[in-house]
């Protein structure tokens, strides 16, 4: 890279950076964050999450949502002492993931589409991501004990099912709908400024109390997850290994 260009790489990705920070401090002084961390608070119950995982930033030095979608992750982040911080998305560049990693934040290298086994006490944080890998996080995580421990944050699982056929939730959200009845949803994420950023995301929380009285049978672990890959809502990670080819 000549002179000239390093020097205009370093000029926007500065600019990238002081607009991310301006978004965080947005997220971090908002009436929306006192709010949705309250309700974070009460289900921690004293403790802080043992790490964050999160899917489907996008491209956040260009898009405006993702921006405060990330200021949200680094709000977290930040509040809750949370040294473990995962991050994936196949859209992420070179700057973005050197953004994050000055963050503090862990960009996975590998697209697991999401099937990726969840340490106790995890905050997942899945911003507008298809039902698709939401299902893979479930099948990946099917243990009342694991789920019990961790809090969810994406698009309402009630309003996924209620607004979704069954013979298409039985064959790209199964697991979505089987957990469906027995999950507690906290609605805090629709007051912010803007309405296209947290629309129809809430906090996802499965309750011990719910999950012990199910059935042994109802914790079968089934088969992966296959879809087909024309009507598919996510990148897969064959799709990855053709970019990278």
């Amino acid at each position: 890279m000549s002179k000239k260009n390093r020097k205009l790489f370093s000029t926007r990705s500065q600019k990238y950076k002081k607009s991310i920070e301006e978004c965080t401090n947005i997220i971090a002084t908002s009436p929306f964050w006192i709010h949705f961390s309250e309700t974070i608070k009460v289900e921690l119950n004293g403790s802080n999450p043992s790490s964050i995982l999160c899917y489907g930033l996008g491209n956040f030095f260009e898009s405006i949502q993702s921006k405060y979608q990330l200021g949200l992750l680094l709000t977290i982040k930040n509040e809750f002492k949370v040294k473990n911080c995962y991050v994936y998305d196949p859209k992420f560049t070179d700057a973005e993931r050197s953004h994050l990693a000055e963050m503090g934040c862990v960009s996975l290298c590998e697209n697991e589409e999401g099937k990726r086994s969840l340490l106790p006490g995890t905050f997942v944080y899945m911003p507008h991501c298809p039902k698709q890998l939401l299902n893979n996080l479930l099948w990946a995580n099917w243990n009342k004990e694991i789920l019990t421990s961790c809090l969810i944050v994406c698009n309402s699982i009630d309003q996924t099912v209620t607004s979704t056929l069954d013979r298409i939730l039985d064959k790209y959200a199964y697991y979505v709908k089987k957990i469906s009845p027995h999950v507690i949803e906290k609605k805090c994420c629709d007051d912010f400024i803007y309405d296209d950023v947290f629309n129809d995301m809430a906090l996802h929380i499965f309750p011990d109390e719910k999950l012990k009285e199910l059935e042994n049978n109802f914790w079968e672990h089934g088969k992966e997850p296959l879809y087909d890959t024309d009507e598919l809502e996510f990148i897969t990670k064959f799709e990855c290994m053709s970019f990278q080819s």
